[in-house]
């Protein structure tokens, strides 16, 4: 009876401390998880379900059925991120909508990402001090005030997860590209020289002439939808801080006649891009004249905004050179990123000193990013003649990036990939 009572109280202990994971159960990739970030702990698992960044409960252990893109916690619960609340949580007999997978840094460590995403999520603060931790959530939560981004890397994972991860995260060294790029979803103004105008093209047109390239062509998945709402608050630091910038996927958008570097801008004629330490790079356009023309009545001149697109690798055009990226891990850990500062605009009345030459845009593989936004019309409903406008990209805290940017010239040979264009807000 007594060694029967000693194995009961070392079960309890056991079950109580231990990591219980069914690692090899269904010969999957199972791991724990361990946040990447401001906040770096290990990922825990409440009574309730929650999964939890510190604190003191148990510490969660996970596997990844490769065939169904879902996560089971240790008590074969599934796990998700769903509406309304969007946290991490797994429960019994639940299937969420969230589909997971794990990725393979360019630092060597493995993250899990989720719906085709770049991996990020956001940990928000419970309790203050010592007693202090993080629920997490996805990054469509409808309110992140006070919540930190944060990655998640695995853990001791199985030997399961090393045979599985083939895909990258980050690229590899931009080199000059050979084959077609296929069709994209949005319309692109592609412009050889500043002296070109344009009319606004509609969606549904292929070809205006005199204007250049501008093609509107069919659905491939290249570009990432921007969100379920499409809609971004326009950063505090524009001219235009107290307008909302939604983009649609058929909004036409206006890539840079030209690339170049500070110290080459007039003889500078490829499309590679650099963003270093040590190298910054010119992103030059051209508005047209009658570029979003507005109705008479209204308020306000339309908005226009930046935007960086950096798909993942995986959905480049065919023949589209990778990108060189200095890693999710790096940016977070670092707070590192680049700086757009507006260098030059002809416009009337240009935007030079209100837009934030200094702030802050990190970019993260699968996210269309808006850097900023500006009035680009007037009430007459055009600046008579064409825009030309020029940011300086530089980077902040060793970021790096090399691409090809796309859209740039009249016979660019792919007109969707990475790079910044300018859109209209809607």
């Amino acid at each position: 009876m007594k060694s029967f009572v000693l194995i009961l109280l070392f079960t309890s202990t056991v079950t109580s401390t231990a990591i219980l994971r069914p690692r090899q159960s269904n010969n999957g990739c199972c791991f724990g998880l361990t946040s990447v970030g401001t906040v770096n702990e290990t990922v825990e698992e409440s009574h309730g379900g929650n999964l939890l960044l510190g604190g003191s409960f148990q510490q969660g252990g996970f596997c990844l059925v490769k065939s169904t893109k879902t996560i089971q916690d240790t008590l074969n619960h599934n796990c998700f991120m769903t509406t309304p609340t969007r946290q991490f949580e797994c429960f019994a007999g639940i299937v969420g909508a969230t589909a997971f997978d794990v990725l393979a840094n360019a630092d060597g460590k493995s993250y899990l990402h989720y719906d085709n995403g770049p991996g990020l999520f956001y940990a928000c603060p419970i309790g203050s001090g010592a007693d202090q931790y993080y629920d997490i959530f996805s990054t469509a939560k409808a309110d992140s005030t006070g919540c930190i981004q944060v990655a998640l890397a695995l853990h001791n994972p199985s030997g399961a997860c090393s045979a599985s991860n083939t895909t990258s995260s980050s690229g590899t060294s931009v080199l000059r590209a050979t084959s077609s790029a296929p069709l994209s979803t949005q319309t692109t103004i592609a412009q050889s020289d500043p002296s070109v105008t344009s009319a606004f093209v509609a969606p549904g047109y292929s070809y205006v002439p005199g204007t250049g390239a501008v093609t509107t062509i069919v659905p491939s998945g290249i570009v990432r939808p921007q969100s379920t709402s499409s809609t971004s608050a326009a950063p505090k630091s524009t001219a235009a801080a107290s307008r909302v910038c939604s983009i649609a996927a058929s909004a036409p958008s206006i890539a840079p006649f030209k690339v170049a570097t500070p110290n080459n801008r007039d003889q500078d004629t490829s499309t590679d891009v650099l963003i270093s330490t040590n190298n910054s790079a010119l992103f030059q356009y051209v508005i047209p004249g009658s570029f979003l023309p507005i109705m008479a009545d209204a308020a306000k001149p339309p908005l226009c905004a930046l935007q960086f697109r950096m798909p993942v690798c995986t959905e480049l055009p065919k023949g589209y050179p990778c990108y060189s990226f200095s890693g999710l891990e790096q940016e977070i850990l670092s707070n590192s990123g680049m700086a757009f500062a507006l260098s030059d605009d002809d416009a009337a009345v240009p935007v030079v000193a209100s837009w934030n030459a200094t702030e802050l845009h990190q970019v993260f593989p699968g996210e269309n990013s808006i850097l900023g936004t500006f009035e680009c019309g007037k009430p007459a409903g055009s600046y008579g003649a064409a825009r030309k406008m020029t940011w300086r990209a530089s980077s902040v805290r060793s970021f790096s990036l090399e691409f090809l940017q796309a859209g740039v010239g009249a016979d660019a040979q792919f007109q969707d990939g990475i790079g910044a264009w300018i859109l209209p807000c809607s």
